[in-house]
């Protein structure tokens, strides 16, 4: 049950025997108040309960709550009111709306000496619908922060594992992480809506290699969700640090070209990524396949659902990926 008044036209109207001051200042208040004499009829009944309650003052005002609002009778409400006006009791409880179907109010009831008792009341579904979604997100930080310790973990546990020496584990470890963070940023920017392709690379491959035309990019614009973002800037940071030690950006004369297009219906778009490297020392099939390679070839297909092609070419590495974008 609640307090709201079901109003039907009153028969007869009056003034509020109140200050019309305190009646004005009222009107200002965004709560639903009113104000009932000692015999229960209502005094005041500002512009927010006319709102709330789509009735006008005028057909409120003079009448006995009973009358207004019958099915109070034997409530907690009622209950409130009473010891409001008998023992000068405060009382504030949250309950259903009956005015306006799966909303629910908060009802503030307290005494005012010598005139009766004031009633406030507040539409508080807003505030659960908040803190509904504030729970989401809680709940959505914890499953994220799992999630990228498990990727840190994993990351720690291959670089130190395949590394020949512990520096050489420390700068893979580093860079990687370094690589994480960056795709985390440019997700967050986005709050955690997806990522822009061509800026997740430019924040994953540095901006010196753009500017003097070593790393060329072409692709449209392409929007592709988190999970997507994070793998793909672990494999072009391998990528990038695979150039830098052996391929086309290990001398000074290599290029890479990374180029994109995306394919499909909204919603279940699919990335084809290519990068191609030119220019460098000449390319041949590894002897033995390190993280990194191990990364390209799994991460994005495992996670993704995606498929990743390797090409070592003499000419220079080529790497192909699919994934989804959405």
């Amino acid at each position: 049950m609640t307090s709201e008044p079901a109003v039907s036209p009153a028969p007869a109207t009056l003034e509020p025997p109140l200050d019309p001051r305190l009646a004005e200042a009222l009107d200002l208040v965004s709560d639903a108040v009113y104000v009932l004499g000692r015999d229960g009829r209502y005094l005041v009944f500002n512009r927010a309960a006319e709102q709330y309650f789509g009735a006008s003052r005028d057909l409120v005002l003079g009448r006995e709550i009973w009358e207004v609002f019958p099915q109070g009778r034997g409530t907690p409400f009622e209950a409130a009111v009473r010891k409001a006006l008998d023992e000068g009791a405060e009382s504030r409880f949250e309950t259903a709306s009956a005015v306006r179907p799966n909303h629910k109010v908060e009802l503030r009831i307290a005494p005012l000496t010598g005139v009766g008792v004031a009633i406030a009341l507040s539409d508080i579904s807003g505030r659960d619908a908040a803190d509904q979604r504030l729970q989401l997100l809680v709940n959505e930080l914890n499953h994220r922060v799992k999630n990228s310790m498990a990727v840190v973990q994993g990351l720690a546990r291959q670089s130190f594992a395949a590394s020949r020496s512990l520096e050489q584990a420390r700068e893979d470890f580093t860079g990687r992480l370094v690589a994480f963070a960056a795709a985390h940023d440019v997700i967050t920017e986005q709050n955690w809506e997806g990522a822009h392709l061509r800026q997740l690379i430019e924040r994953t491959i540095a901006g010196q290699l753009l500017a003097n035309r070593r790393v060329v990019l072409e692709g449209p614009h392409v929007r592709i969700a988190p999970k997507t973002a994070l793998s793909l800037a672990l494999a072009l940071h391998e990528l990038a640090t695979n150039a830098f030690k052996y391929g086309a950006l290990s001398n000074d004369e290599g290029q890479v070209r990374v180029s994109w297009t995306a394919s499909g219906a909204a919603g279940a778009i699919r990335l084809h990524l290519t990068w191609a490297e030119s220019g460098g020392p000449p390319v041949a099939q590894p002897e033995r396949r390190g993280f990194g390679v191990r990364l390209l070839e799994r991460a994005l297909a495992v996670d993704l659902g995606g498929q990743v092609r390797l090409r070592f070419e003499p000419a220079g590495l080529v790497c192909e990926i699919e994934a989804p974008a959405s």
